[in-house]
């Protein structure tokens, strides 16, 4: 299977980001107002960047994948996997998600991070609860693991040898992007990147990842809604 080295893949990366990104801020500024200094305290606009800007991201890495010859569904890791696999990633994903819950707690902080309650304040004002909610369930998980587990790690993680500094790398570079959690918040995002990372090497399936941070993010909307006093 022929894929694109480590240059290309990081550079193609980062052009599908910035893209992403840029059209979604137009389509922000077309529709609304904002505050470039205070974005990730708007529930709208996250939603809006999100819709608009993760398809955008995902159209322009599968451009670049094709330019390879290689079947699309290959090159993104999109297989089913084995139920017995998915079972035990969703076993160990729930596991993470406790013992996160139980340090943040432990550490004096809050479990449900202020900007989430912020946004959805937010969105619920303006109406785009909904928006919101598809644009984190459904869309980011899904635009950020075709990137992250999908195409960068395709690029990085060639042979066994490269599992794990490709797994940590990739968690890392997308735990950075997480810029609005503190750094516990950070940490966490790490530690299920680096869980994510190897559901991906050992299952060789980006579906179960997307599949696991769907349910991830679901279950922050379950704390944070319960957090509001429900909705």
């Amino acid at each position: 299977m022929k894929v694109w080295g480590l240059a290309a893949t990081l550079g193609f990366s980062i052009l599908a980001f910035v893209l992403g990104q840029a059209l979604g801020i137009a389509a922000l500024a077309a529709v609304k107002p904002f505050d470039p200094l205070h974005v990730d305290a708007d529930g709208t606009a996250i939603a809006i960047v999100t819709l608009i800007g993760d398809p955008v991201q995902v159209v322009t890495l599968v451009l670049a994948a094709r330019l390879t010859g290689t079947d699309i569904l290959t090159y993104f890791g999109l297989i089913m996997p084995r139920w017995r696999d998915a079972a035990l990633a969703v076993m160990a994903l729930a596991g993470a998600i406790i013992v996160g819950d139980v340090l943040t707690f432990a550490l004096g902080h809050d479990i449900v991070p202020s900007f989430q309650l912020d946004i959805h304040r937010s969105a619920q004002t303006d109406g785009t609860l909904a928006l919101l909610w598809l644009a984190l369930i459904v869309v980011a998980p899904i635009g950020e693991e075709l990137l992250f587990r999908g195409f960068l790690f395709r690029g990085l993680v060639h042979e066994p040898r490269d599992g794990l500094p490709g797994i940590l790398a990739i968690a890392l570079i997308w735990a950075l992007l997480h810029i609005q959690y503190d750094w516990i918040g950070t940490g966490m995002v790490f530690a299920v990147g680096v869980l994510f990372g190897y559901v991906r090497l050992y299952t060789g399936s980006t579906l179960l990842v997307i599949f696991l941070h769907m349910l991830l993010n679901l279950e922050s909307l379950a704390e944070t809604v319960f957090a509001l006093g429900g909705i």
